[in-house]
């Protein structure tokens, strides 16, 4: 009966009054079955787990694509767009200079971790450059 409880989302004291008991007995009961390591109460939380992730994912999917049919664009690709005319100035001093690596480093450490978080610099320690895309992006504006 607990475990059908947990199954169904329900709570300690929804299951409770379903069995006609206290609130007390099922937190008893599960503690018990908690300490006995009881597999069948972890497989059904991890069941609960899995349907409640199922229906968050759910919903960003129709919030995603609620945004591409609105803008014609992906939140990621909007997002870049957003990063690249932000930093233009910087970025554009970055694609015209003759040492990238030596401009990249004289952006502050937030800048640059900004930048490389939105996929706008790539590599690491003396390789980082501008990713392809936003090359791409700078050269043809």
């Amino acid at each position: 009966m607990i475990l059908r409880g947990i199954g169904q989302d329900h709570t300690n004291m929804q299951i409770a009054a379903e069995m006609g008991v206290g609130k007390w007995t099922v937190l008893s009961d599960l503690k018990a079955m908690s300490r006995n390591r009881d597999p069948e109460l972890k497989q059904a939380y991890v069941d609960k787990e899995t349907r409640l992730h199922a229906s968050s994912v759910s919903v960003t999917n129709l919030r995603d694509a609620k945004f591409l049919v609105m803008t014609g664009l992906t939140f990621q690709e909007k997002n870049f767009r957003n990063m690249l005319d932000y930093y233009k100035a910087e970025l554009r001093l970055i694609y015209k200079s003759k040492d990238e690596y030596a401009a990249i480093t004289g952006l502050s450490t937030d800048v640059r971790k900004t930048l490389k978080r939105n996929d706008i610099l790539t590599g690491y320690r003396g390789r980082v450059k501008l990713s392809d895309k936003a090359r791409g992006y700078l050269y043809g504006s």
